[in-house]
């Protein structure tokens, strides 16, 4: 079985500055990776590439044996920063039409998917947040809402931006938990960024360091 996350002498650049240079990796299934780093040393770039959204300046990138364009219905996203698209759209009308990546939805459009909403919703404690307007929610109640999205299509490799900003201690802590259970039941793989990563060691597999252009692959418990 091909690994849930491969890339092969992988270069990255942001202009002329190359970030990573012939980087080699590989990520289990069912492994929570925290992606560490100073700042302008690569972590967005790296996910973004990871999406297929930013250009390789030399490898290959490789999601379940697939390239990353390949591998969007397998692969679950969220940037660091989004756009709210409407002031008064809500969250459930927003998830609503992430549902398969490019097809819009509805929340009366079928029960298929007012059961993955509502899964979703579950995992991430935004029952109650759902039906407020996403400008009317604080900006962990929104991190929330957009993790729910991300997870929607029951994804084997999930891609996170920093996504517990703004949240506080006891919800950081929950949707730490909650991913790390998800890895373990379903064999999911989470990689994510996160500031105070020290707090996340605990429910990690392992770290990834970018640093001089270089990744390094450890474990969380070292």
């Amino acid at each position: 079985m091909a690994p849930v996350l491969a890339l092969k002498a992988v270069t990255l650049a942001h202009g002329r500055r190359v970030l990573i240079d012939r980087a080699d990796l590989t990520l289990g299934r069912g492994t929570l990776t925290l992606l560490a780093g100073g700042n302008g040393q690569g972590k967005t770039t790296l996910l973004r590439a990871l999406m297929g959204l930013h250009p390789l300046q030399g490898g290959e990138i490789q999601i379940s044996g697939k390239t990353p364009r390949r591998a969007r219905c397998l692969t679950g996203y969220m940037p660091q920063d989004r756009r709210l698209p409407a002031p008064q759209m809500t969250g459930r009308a927003f998830l609503a039409a992430s549902w398969h990546g490019t097809r819009f939805g509805l929340p009366g459009w079928g029960q298929n998917l007012k059961s993955a909403l509502q899964a979703c919703l579950a995992l991430t404690g935004s029952e109650k947040l759902v039906d407020q307007p996403l400008s009317q929610l604080s900006g962990g109640e929104r991190q929330r809402v957009f993790l729910s999205g991300a997870l929607l299509d029951s994804p084997c490799f999930l891609v996170l931006d920093e996504p517990l900003s703004g949240m506080d201690t006891q919800w950081q802590s929950e949707i730490l938990a909650m991913l790390q259970a998800r890895c373990r039941e379903t064999g999911m793989a989470v990689l994510m960024s996160c500031h105070g990563i020290e707090a996340a060691l605990s429910y990690a597999d392992h770290v990834l360091s970018i640093d001089s252009q270089k990744l390094e692959l450890r474990d969380a418990a070292l």
